[in-house]
Parts: structure tokens; sequence; C-alpha cells
């Protein structure tokens, strides 16, 4: 079984759980609990952050919220939206209002809209000193594309955290929480190509009027100790100018093409790979710089999606 944790702490206690199902692997001992090697430059990050008093609209609210047990929140830092996989930090600013020295502690549950999602954990400050404040942070993570809600017990609130996937160039390569490397290598738009038939020699084909070919180099390696499946061919869509365009298989030539299908073998032992080309037909107008190719997948865990483009 393999199993990834995503809600860890760093310079607070936070004890979080691992995750149900088989994804992934094991946490490393760094403590940040993300088992993803995806060291990738290309990704957003913490794309949006907000300073609030923790309010769903993200508005200020001098008054705070006060729990039963004397204490208020002055202030949250939370981003609406990261990148899948990267690390984010979550800040409260809380102030005891009650009239003895004592330490804020908290029950957190963490949910997401994957399956086998759900984890508990726990924060605990310093004791605060009646009428002072203190600033708690934790460093998280989360590994697939979801919307993931943070409900700290005491406070009685939400934070909502939008996961989206990684965006990347050309090149550059993606790994996957199931720990499958995948990269589009690059893009070769043409009118026309030349392949070799059975029969010997060798044959031109063009383009038909007002349209084109894209060839994209793709390559996907198992990364992971076991055998597991590459993606098939017509899971890396083309996007442009609004429109979504699968793979052809109008193609005459085979020479180095992609083929894992869902009619062929897709399973490979730890650290095989498969790298070929995929065609796409375009209109003829259509530049390498109007081109993002997306790949989706998915686990018993959860989906993710990656982009590259020049």
């Amino acid at each position: 079984m393999r199993r990834r944790r995503f809600l860890t702490a760093s310079g607070a206690t936070l004890a979080g759980g691992a995750l149900a199902g088989c994804t992934g692997s094991g946490p490393n001992s760094g403590g940040n609990g993300d088992s993803s090697k995806n060291k990738s430059k290309g990704g957003s990050g913490n794309a949006t952050e907000s300073t609030s008093d923790g309010t769903d609209d993200g508005s200020a609210d001098s008054g705070g919220i006060t729990t039963a047990n004397g204490f208020q929140l002055v202030s949250a830092k939370v981003p609406k939206k990261v990148t899948m996989g990267k690390q984010f930090a979550l800040k409260l600013t809380i102030k005891n209002v009650g009239d003895s020295s004592k330490a804020f502690e908290s029950a957190v549950s963490v949910e997401g809209n994957a399956p086998g999602s759900q984890q508990m954990g726990h924060i605990q400050t310093d004791k605060i000193a009646p009428g002072k404040t203190t600033t708690w942070s934790t460093k998280l993570t989360y590994p697939y594309v979801a919307t993931v809600d943070y409900h700290i017990a005491e406070l009685k609130k939400t934070f909502s955290i939008d996961i989206v996937g990684e965006t990347l160039s050309f090149g550059e390569s993606f790994l996957s929480p199931n720990e499958i490397a995948v990269t589009v290598q690059d893009v070769t738009l043409t009118d026309h190509y030349r392949y070799k038939p059975d029969s010997g020699g060798s044959e031109d084909v063009e383009a038909s009027d007002g349209s084109q070919w894209a060839f994209v180099t793709v390559k996907a390696e198992n990364k992971f100790r076991m055998k597991q499946t590459l993606p098939m061919g017509n899971q890396f869509v083309l996007h442009t100018g609004g429109k979504k365009i699968k793979p052809t298989d109008h193609i005459a030539k085979e020479d180095g093409k992609y083929k894992v299908n869902k009619f062929g073998d897709r399973t490979v032992a730890s650290g095989e790979s498969l790298a070929g080309w995929l065609a796409y037909e375009l209109p003829a107008n259509v530049s390498e710089q109007d081109i993002t190719i997306e790949w989706h997948g998915s686990d018993d865990e959860g989906s993710w999606w990656t982009r590259w483009n020049q």
C-alpha cells in the first residue's frame, strides 16, 4: 500500500494522520508530509493570499471571533489558491481575552473532495498572557486537485483553499501523485511529413488546405518501485483558440509514435518509460505560442492535471 501524508507542521504542534488508500509513497523524514519529488519550477505556488479574520469572503472584522474558552481570532493569513504538492503556510493570530494565562488548543480536521482525503490533527500554542496575542503558523501541502477545507474546531471556523494543477513549460517534467513522470518535450508544426511504407521507399503526405499537423513529443516513466500503467495517448489533449483537440490516428507513419493506447499493454516495471510523438490536426494559422498540452490523470485517492505551453 502506498500512503501519502498532507497535513503537517512546521514550528508548531500539529499531528497529522496518514491519508487512507493507495497512492504516492511513504512520507519523507523531513516532516513536510509530501512524498512528491516534483522539482519543476513552473508551478504557480501560492497564487492568491488573503489576510482577514477568516470569514468566508476574506473581509476584515475588527470584532474577531470569541470562543467559549476565551480566545479571539484576530486575523488569519490563508492562501486562496495553491498548486498541488506545493508547500503553503496557514497563519492564525489569536488573542487571549480571558483573565488567566493559558495555551490555545484545538482539533483540526482536513477534508478534500476526493475519496479517503479526510484527516485529523491538533494545534497548540505556548501560554498566552491575558490581553496578549500570539501567531500560530504551520506549513501544509495537498497532493491532488481539490477544494480543501481546514476546520479549526475551537474557533468554529473553516478555511477553504483551491488546490490546482501545475503549469509548466515545454521540456519540463511533472511527477504525478502515483509517481508517473511525464514530460511534454517539444511541439513541431508542419504542413507535410515523410514516412517509409512497408513496400519500401518513402512517401510525402501534404496537409489538406487550411490545415497543418502538430507533432508533440511525450515521455512517460514509471518512478514507483512496482509495476503500474502509463497514461494513454488520447489523455494528452491539445488546447488552442478555446478548442480541445485529441491526437489523430489519421497519420500514415508509425515510426516513433507514442503507442500506449486503450487497447495496448500499458503496464511497465519500475524505471521503464515510453517516449514518442502524438499528432494533432490543426488550422494552418495556429502558432506554437497558441498551443497548450494538458494531461489529466487520477488514482483511487484523487485526480490531477498539468499543462505545458511555450
